[in-house]
Parts: C-alpha cells; structure tokens; sequence
C-alpha cells in the first residue's frame, strides 16, 4: 500500500541512540565548564560506560535491527552495497560498521576515563586512578583527550552520511531513529523489525549498571 510504514528501530535502540547523543554531548560540556563540579564529567562517564555495555547486551537480545548479527557484514558483503546500493530496513553493511566504531570509541574514552586524571590530581581524577601508576595515568589522560578528537571525526561522517542519504537517496534515516518506521520497501534484510520488549531492555540496563560499578569495586575504586 503506498505511504504505509513499517517498524525499524524499537524504543529502547532509539532511547539508547538519543540518549548517547546527550551523553556525548554533556561530557563536552561538562569537561569544559564543569571544573567546579567534576562529579558531573565523571557521573556522565559512568552512564555512557552503562550504555555501551547495555546496547553490548541488547546487540544480542534487542529487536531484530538492533541485533548485531544484523548489521555487523564482512568486506565482500560492505563492497557488494557500495556497488549496488540495496536499501536496509536496519543498518546497512557500511553503516554497521560505523555503529561499531562509535560504540567501541566511547567505550575507550569512557575506560580511560576511568583511569585518568588532571596534571596535579587537584580538579578531577578517574575512580581506578589510585590502583595504578602515575605514568598510566598519565597515558589515560592523554588518550582520554585524543579518542574524544577521533569521536568528533566520527560523528562528523556519521552526520554527514545522514544527510547525503536523505538528501541524494530520499532515505530519512534521522527521522526513522525519531520515529521508528519506514517507508515499505523491498528491503534486503527484513521486511519489517521485530521490536525488543521493554522489560528485557530494563533487564539488559540493570546488568549493564551491576557490571560497571562492580568492575569499579572490584578495581578498587569508589565511584561516589
């Protein structure tokens, strides 16, 4: 039927994605105006670490575009959509992979987060700071800085890719992270998503939160 839509993004995957979307952005703004109060930097360190290990766990019980088995292709697969261009209703094979590297850049700049801490301790130092060396320390604070430059490049090109594929495709795949439907098509994955359950997703977020601050604890660390 023209103009009918289908589910593609379940609640909690368009939850997770806007959410670390807020997070990304809190964590520069606190990191910038935030010295005063540095339990704000590090408490948005601790909710987009329980993000990524959340959307970890929902990559294996989620909906079905949320599922990694979905999107996660390998190069034979990523070069045969770059030369014919078949519409996904989830993530295609090169944006699948562009989801990994964001997943795994915040994750990074969450961990050393963890680890690192100002020239002289005096304004902000990570929960495991204390359980190692000062030149680990040191490393951590210096890549902390760094992934976040590699992230903004990331985003940049995941932006960008957005608006080419709305604007050139007539894809509005922002929109269908709002909305969570698309257009029916012929799409090459699945004609409509299976959405994740609430419930499991609230499950996966309570695991997810259990296992950063017992890592935390049993790191040694005192995240409060």
């Amino acid at each position: 039927m023209s103009g009918s839509k289908v589910v593609a993004w379940d609640g909690p995957t368009r939850l997770f994605k806007w959410a670390l979307v807020l997070l990304v952005l809190d964590g520069w703004i606190s990191n910038k105006y935030g010295a005063s109060l540095p339990a704000w930097h590090k408490w948005n360190g601790y909710a987009a670490l329980i993000l990524i290990v959340f959307r970890i766990l929902w990559g294996f019980a989620g909906g079905s575009t949320a599922r990694f088995i979905s999107f996660v292709a390998g190069p034979k697969k990523v070069l045969a959509y770059l030369r014919d261009g078949t519409k996904y209703l989830g993530h295609n094979p090169l944006g699948g992979w562009m989801v990994l590297a964001l997943l795994v850049l915040v994750a990074a700049q969450g961990t050393t987060g963890l680890f690192a801490a100002d020239e002289d301790r005096l304004i902000i130092e990570g929960p495991l700071a204390r359980a190692v060396s000062d030149a680990a320390v040191d490393f951590a604070a210096r890549w902390h800085h760094r992934i976040f430059d590699l992230l903004l490049i990331c985003i940049a090109l995941h932006i960008a890719a957005n608006i080419l594929y709305a604007v050139v495709r007539g894809e509005p795949l922002t929109r269908a992270m709002v909305t969570g439907r698309k257009p029916r098509a012929p799409y090459a994955d699945m004609e409509a998503a299976m959405p994740g359950t609430w419930g499991r997703a609230a499950s996966c977020l309570v695991v997810a939160a259990v296992l950063i601050f017992g890592a935390m604890y049993a790191g040694g660390g005192r995240p409060f």
